[in-house]
């Protein structure tokens, strides 16, 4: 498993530990098959085991983890059914939410999420962080705070599809130019526009997500064939 980074106080542990740790899976650095256990992953972190069970009860309640008895945590498995029961659910969970937002989004909260896309203070390279923090606000602006907790658990689960691979190299100038087509017709009350164009654009993550997952596979039989 590579060091991650320490964790600071500026919020809770546990937040920051579920946080770190569901970026670790992202990109790659606990690896599918792997057991870890609450005591590694606390040396780490630089913190006590707490926060950290806290942190991997609430991916084992987001079905990211599991428990192995007397082996410890490793990430979940995903088969295609999982996936495309994943595929169904995102979508409708983010339908809800723009078909809110096409009724109660501000000139204000459109420029709010105009702002989000820009990336301030981060690298335009990492679009699964500048993504992440667009689609959870506009579940916070539309003000549906319980599919903004499903939404964090599916996208955790799309994490592992393609754990460590380089996806947003496949996606970034195409995320780029979906989250601006959904802005705009947000901005113009176009709800039909809006859950049309969410639906293509999670579909079409997904599929490039199954894609580069399928591409560290073949490059994984290659080696093992050399």
């Amino acid at each position: 498993m590579s060091s991650l980074p320490s964790l600071v106080r500026s919020e809770s542990l546990a937040q920051q530990a579920w946080h770190t740790i569901r970026r670790a899976i992202r990109d790659g650095k606990l690896a599918r098959g792997q057991f870890f256990s609450e005591t590694t992953l606390a040396e780490s972190l630089g913190v006590s085991r707490t926060p950290v069970r806290e942190a991997l009860l609430n991916l084992f309640r987001d079905g990211v983890v599991e428990i192995v008895p007397k082996r410890g945590y490793r990430l979940v498995e995903l088969d295609d059914e999982a996936i495309s029961e994943i595929r169904l659910l995102r979508v409708a969970l983010e339908q809800l939410v723009v078909a809110r937002l096409c009724e109660t989004a501000t000139p204000a909260d459109i420029r709010e999420l105009r702002t989000i896309l820009k990336g301030k203070g981060r690298s335009q390279e990492d679009m699964y962080t500048i993504d992440e923090a667009f689609h959870i606000r506009m579940a916070e602006l539309a003000r549906l705070f319980h599919i903004r907790r499903e939404l964090l658990g599916v996208r955790g689960k799309m994490y592992l599809i393609a754990s460590g691979t380089r996806v947003t190299a496949l996606r970034n100038e195409k995320v780029v130019a979906e989250h601006a087509e959904l802005l705009d017709a947000l901005e113009a009350r176009d709800c039909r526009r809006a859950r049309r164009v969410v639906t293509e654009h999670v579909e079409r993550s997904v599929d490039a997500f199954v894609a580069a997952r399928d591409q560290l596979r073949q490059q994984e039989r290659l080696q093992r064939l050399a």
